[in-house]
């Protein structure tokens, strides 16, 4: 038999080269029989272990190198001491004292010595070279009082010396093996450096068995004591089979289910008896009541305690019994949705239901988890890092500097390697019995941290529940409540499921700060769909993703064309009817399954999972099962096989349906507050504390629909955004730069009364003159006189009048006072003919597909514009001023364009048109031309006669007689 008692994985972070299937495919390779993992004080690989370890044929044993203090009699200071569980009370200790604070007082082992085996040895070492000998006896003394017959010392190489001061029988053989080879020893030494480890390294490699015994001239006591303890490691890693027993009042799984049935439905109908028959039968067959009605308590005390919920996620809306418990609140039957999708008997597996909460009160949810089930039986789960290429790049060169041909071999070494441990996003686990029998924990959190991650806890059979803090939510609650203040009894439970406005909305794009429809993508899908159901907008959330995306041009036209759509069988216009004839949702491929193929569902369930991983052994078995079902349905076998094969093209495609309902019933409440409560939908969005170009541009946003913005003002505003009659006014966190003290001191002392002037504002205050100066520039001094007069009085000289409402928008986002395209307005209204008018300034601008698209933020807000290529490149450019005259549609599309910059208005006559022609011929400049061929009548010229020498045109044409002036709104023109 051959052992390695003492090994490090990549779980003790920096200090091995090993992953834990590395470190079992290295045993595996030299012989090794009995395998202990004794990662630096985690137990997180135990799981990987066990499995990696059945596969080889390798004997796992369970331990900890675990950081012990020791007390000054014992000569003070720390280090690890090696435990290996010896039987299952042994293994449950191991998990109790792994979950103390590090380094753990050694007095406290003796409380769970019971079932380990206490390798010492590093801290003997240190004491002899010490010169402590006393220390070192009186040790060994106490491990022997302790632990008795499973006390042993590590003896491994370059320890030897150590038999001069215990008898053999003391004894193991061991080395701490971290790496394999010596070209590996240097990517631990880069390891140790990137980690900020002083420890010194293991001189050997991972050793074979007989190698080990080679390097040690030991007695055969020593060898046989290190089989013995192998032998000895009997520990099992323990199972969950259950969660904690839950009732309610006494009433059982069945009758709260159909309590809830009488509460969503009311008089229930034939269907919804078989439903709730069917999913309640296979519920507890299943074993899953328990978990079913923990998950409802949850959503029960969170909804009871006021804190804004989910309507569903993922696939746990498909589930009535759900609904009937008020876990989801989707209707699966109004939607089609099927319950195997959710839970089948044929895969059997775990019900997973994810819950969404306000984010910023899912800590409450999590505390209520913990009080109520116990805190020992609540945790959240660990997760773990890993180096990336990129973090691999920039730590390796942090080290090596610029080797690049070395850094490149150190890079590829240690990518996939942990780096950290951090909490799961929203993973927490519920057990029947104390946590700390099933897995250690880190406790330095508010609640406990699993050693184990989610995987690893699965194999053990421990539930997992998700509950995810959802920032829409949290905005919604807000919104809603802004509304109530003028609305008392709205709500957005009883908000219409068809609202014209809202589709309108939707429909031009102006879906920014709406949830999962904000990104340009979803806003050019948008406007091409113009959704007018909320089915529409169900369907358009499955197809706006990478896949789906491929068939949204096909669902367009047959969406406009329904003359196009065809249908193999008349039942699939029952099942694809919603979707034009196109398989959209992954319930569809389930339905054709089911219906034509003649599987259950739970069988159709199972097609969908092989489809969507691409086995193909597991599809050609499922081909021949559909043919001969569809055969019977009444197919002829190529029709059925051409419809197989059509399930087979579009399961790539195929989106979670119910997923996709739940998450549209968000969208579609946050798009109807918008388009019904602008006013009330910007106010919160705004103090939701976005970053500054977010804020920017939801400014652009709000104005667009109509909401009037009032700048900070000194006199009116608070900290945060507030209403103003119906106009938002802007608090003191929207300028930039401005520290939030400041805000607090301009409120405490207009508590005091409301400043008489600016003088009496400076008093109060007494605030910097670079804050002063900034607060001026903002607009923020405006209820107090005039910006120039500010300025002076601080002696600032003032700048221009354009440059003033540069730094305005600067510093608050958007122009506030005045906006640079406003004394170009009139002019540009006289010349626009019957064309419409946008002009403003270019937000953003990129070419694709044959045209120009961009934003324009305009006096009335941002205007999404479409232009041809022939657009003159400077006018898309961003900061531009431009004049864009064409079409809204509602996207603006351009048929022509002028730069906002001085403009030259000639009055010609006839005959000196070709003169005119000559003068300006390849200016190409940016100060466009424009001709007053008659009252009223206006003809710009293209851009190859815009000025660029400005004094050298007008001499020109001034010496001709030719009668022009400029209109120089900004005094651009210096002459």
């Amino acid at each position: 038999m051959s052992v390695q008692l003492h090994a490090y994985s990549d779980y003790s972070f920096y200090r091995s080269t090993f992953t834990v299937e590395r470190l079992v495919e290295r045993a595996g390779g030299l012989g090794i029989k009995s395998l202990a993992l004794t990662d630096y004080n985690t137990t997180a690989g135990h799981v990987e272990l066990a499995e990696h370890c059945q596969k080889r044929g390798i004997k796992p044993i369970f331990g900890v190198d675990l950081a012990v203090a020791f007390p000054r009699r014992f000569g003070g200071g720390s280090a690890p001491v090696v435990l290996l569980a010896k039987n299952n009370t042994g293994y449950a200790n191991l998990l109790h004292l792994t979950s103390q604070s590090q380094p753990l007082p050694l007095f406290d082992l003796e409380p769970y010595a019971k079932g380990l085996f206490l390798l010492a040895g590093g801290e003997f070492k240190s004491l002899f070279e010490a010169g402590k000998k006393m220390q070192a006896k009186d040790l060994g003394e106490w491990y022997e009082g302790v632990f008795g017959d499973n006390y042993y010392i590590r003896l491994s190489p370059g320890s030897d010396d150590l038999l001069n001061h215990f008898p053999p029988e003391k004894f193991i053989l061991s080395q701490k093996a971290c790496y394999g080879s010596q070209s590996e020893r240097a990517v631990l030494s880069l390891l140790a450096k990137i980690g900020g480890l002083a420890e010194p390294l293991p001189p050997l490699p991972f050793l074979g068995w007989q190698e080990l015994k080679g390097r040690i001239n030991c007695p055969p006591v020593v060898v046989e004591n290190t089989l013995k303890v192998a032998e000895g490691c009997q520990a099992q890693l323990p199972k969950q089979t259950a969660l904690p027993a839950y009732g309610k009042d006494g009433a059982s799984f069945a009758d709260l289910v159909w309590r809830g049935a009488k509460a969503r439905y009311g008089q229930l109908t034939a269907e919804v008896r078989r439903l709730v028959e069917r999913e309640v039968a296979v519920v507890k067959k299943m074993g899953f009541t328990d978990y079913f009605l923990i998950t409802a308590h949850i959503v029960r005390f969170a909804k009871e305690a006021g804190i804004p919920v989910g309507p569903g996620r993922g696939s746990a809306a498909s589930s009535i019994t759900a609904y009937c418990l008020g876990i989801t609140d989707v209707d699966p039957l109004a939607w089609g949705l099927l319950f195997e999708r959710f839970l089948n008997e044929e895969r059997r597996n775990r019900p997973d239901i994810d819950l969404d909460f306000c984010y910023q009160r899912r800590q409450e949810v999590l505390d209520h988890v913990a009080e109520h089930f116990g805190r020992e039986h609540v945790a959240q789960i660990g997760t773990y890092g890993t180096f990336g290429p990129r973090l691999a790049r920039q730590e390796v060169r942090k080290v090596l500097g610029n080797d690049l041909k070395k850094a490149a071999f150190f890079e590829k070494q240690i990518q996939g390697l942990k780096t950290h441990r951090a909490t799961h996003a929203a993973g927490l686990v519920i057990t029947a019995r104390p946590l700390r029998e099933i897995t250690a924990v880190f406790q330095d959190r508010t609640l406990p941290v699993t050693h184990l991650d989610m995987y690893s806890l699965e194999k053990l059979g421990v539930f997992k529940i998700d509950l995810l803090g959802l920032r829409t939510l949290t905005l919604l609650a807000r919104m809603e409540a802004e509304v109530q203040k003028r609305k008392p009894d709205f709500t957005l439970g009883e908000i219409p499921q068809a609202d014209e406005k809202t589709f309108k909305l939707l429909s031009a794009g102006k879906s920014l700060g709406i949830f999962q429809l904000e990104s340009e993508l979803y806003q050019k899908l948008l406007r091409q769909l113009m959704p007018r159901s909320l089915q529409d907008l169900v369907a358009l959330l499955a197809l706006g993703r990478p896949g789906p995306l491929n068939i949204f041009p096909k669902f367009l036209e047959l969406r406009e064309n329904p003359s196009k759509i065809s249908y193999a069988h008349p039942l699939l216009e029952e099942i694809l009817g919603e979707t034009y004839g196109l398989i959209l949702y992954q319930e569809q491929v389930m339905l054709i399954a089911c219906k034509i193929g003649q599987l259950s569902l739970g069988e159709a369930d199972l097609l969908r999972i092989a489809l969507g991983k691409n086995d193909k052994e597991e599809i050609n078995k499922w081909r021949r099962r559909f043919i001969g079902g569809a055969g019977d349905f009444g197919l002829k076998e190529k029709e059925a096989a051409g419809l197989f094969q059509t399930l087979l093209d579009f399961s790539g495609y195929a989106f979670n349906k119910a997923h996709s309902v739940s998450y549209a019933k968000l969208t579609w409440a946050a798009a109807y507050l918008k388009a019904n409560y602008p006013a009330e939908f910007f106010l919160s969005l705004l103090n939701e504390g976005a970053g500054r170009g977010a804020k920017n541009t939801y400014l652009l946003d709000c104005q667009s629909l109509q909401v009037p913005l009032l700048p900070p003002d000194v006199s009116f505003s608070e900290a945060e955004c507030r209403m103003e009659g119906t106009a938002l006014r802007l608090g003191f966190n929207f300028i930039a730069g401005l520290n939030p003290h400041v805000g607090d001191k301009i409120l405490n002392a207009r508590r005091q009364g409301q400043f008489q002037n600016f003088a009496d504002f400076k008093a109060r205050t007494a605030l910097s003159e670079n804050v002063l100066e900034t607060l001026i520039l903002a607009g923020a001094l405006a209820s107090l006189g005039e910006k120039r007069a500010h300025l002076e009085n601080i002696g600032k000289a003032p700048p221009s009048r354009r440059r003033l409402i540069d730094r305005e928008k600067e510093l608050i986002g958007f122009y506030g006072s005045e906006h640079p395209v406003d004394p170009f307005l009139p002019f540009l209204r006289s010349i626009k003919g019957d064309l419409d008018l946008a002009a403003g300034e270019v937000l953003e601008s990129k070419r694709s597909g044959g045209k120009v698209e961009g934003i324009l933020d305009t006096p009335a807000g941002s205007q999404y514009f479409e232009a041809s290529l022939n657009l003159d490149p400077r006018l898309s450019k961003k900061g531009a001023l431009a004049a864009f005259f064409g079409r809204r549609r509602p996207v603006f599309l351009v048929e022509m364009a002028l730069p906002l910059n001085p403009i030259l208005l000639i009055l010609p006559q006839k005959e000196e048109l070709g003169l005119i022609k000559k003068i300006l011929r390849n200016q190409k400049g940016l100060r466009p031309v424009v001709l007053r061929l008659a009252a009223g009548v206006f003809h710009p010229l293209p851009s190859e006669f815009w000025v660029a020498e400005f004094r050298e045109v007008e001499k020109r044409l001034k010496q001709a007689g030719i009668v022009c002036q400029w209109f120089d709104p900004w005094k651009e023109n210096v002459t």
